[in-house]
């Protein structure tokens, strides 16, 4: 793919830390007095506020009737970069998700998810402050280098123009396409919901046809996303671990397909359903 019309970003992360009980319970204290605190809980954005302070957010507390932990924060943070006034809409704000005190007693996590993606340009910042002001910022400083990844999804838009062609992720035994009215394919799929790693390709472009006008036939928009759970490894190590992943991925011309070397049922399923659901 050509480097200057491809855009990879990460637009969800998760991470747990483990700590024992006494600091646990310090941390939860640090939420519950972040929730009650005025005028935190209340409107936000306050005219003249500092745009690299914490002063401003919205928090939620609920228990996940069917999720892993009792208590789970959600902080709504305003980011002063995104707008010129007002915070009327959500894409104004990121949301930083807190999980503590897992259901499983044997179990010592807290959890962290939000999207990079949603930064903005003081958002590291505050998301930093935040972690701070939760953790203390002894424990805060080694999230980067100890806290274990549980869900990383990763997006790659192309806008190089692409053949047509089939993906293929080595180790799947299961992929899936879908494909539109005209027959054209829509999106390919490799794993299921539960499989740790996750990849679907599809043409953005036709997807946002409709929605926003755009003109498919002369603008090329190949989305790539991939989600990964599970990792078992630390954020410094992004960058070595998620090669290896990508190493994984292969697409083959369409044009394999009129190749005789293969038998009709292979070809048949193989259009159905990819390449994974014969060739693993």
């Amino acid at each position: 793919m050509d480097k200057q019309m491809t855009n990879v970003f990460f637009d969800m992360v998760s991470f747990t830390v483990s700590i024992i009980k006494s600091e646990r319970l310090e941390v939860k204290n640090n939420l519950f007095q972040l929730l009650n605190s005025e005028p935190y809980n209340q409107k936000v954005n306050k005219d003249n506020s500092d745009p690299h302070g914490i002063s401003d957010y919205r928090v939620k507390h609920y228990r996940e009737i069917n999720g892993r932990y009792n208590h789970t924060f959600h902080f709504d943070i305003p980011m002063h970069s995104n707008v010129k006034q007002g915070y009327s809409s959500k894409e104004n704000y990121f949301n930083l998700k807190v999980s503590i005190f897992s259901k499983n007693k044997s179990h010592n996590f807290i959890k962290f998810e939000f999207n990079p993606a949603k930064l903005g340009e003081d958002g590291g910042f505050k998301i930093r402050a935040f972690l701070i002001k939760i953790l203390g910022i002894k424990l805060a400083r080694t999230l980067f280098y100890e806290a274990r990844l549980t869900r990383l999804d990763t997006t790659i838009d192309c806008h190089s123009a692409v053949d047509k062609f089939y993906m293929y992720t080595k180790g799947f035994s299961c992929s899936e396409i879908i494909r539109g009215a005209d027959d054209e394919i829509q999106s390919q799929i490799c794993g299921s919901n539960r499989s740790n790693i996750r990849v679907t390709v599809y043409d953005k472009a036709e997807q946002t046809k409709q929605s926003h006008g755009l003109d498919a036939e002369s603008v090329s928009w190949v989305r790539l996303e991939i989600v990964n759970r599970d990792l078992g490894f630390a954020m410094a190590e992004i960058r070595e671990k998620l090669e290896l992943q990508f190493k994984k991925l292969g697409f083959y011309r369409a044009d394999f397909l009129a190749d005789t070397y293969f038998d009709d049922d292979f070809l048949v399923a193989v259009q159905a359903e990819g390449l994974n659901c014969k060739n693993s």
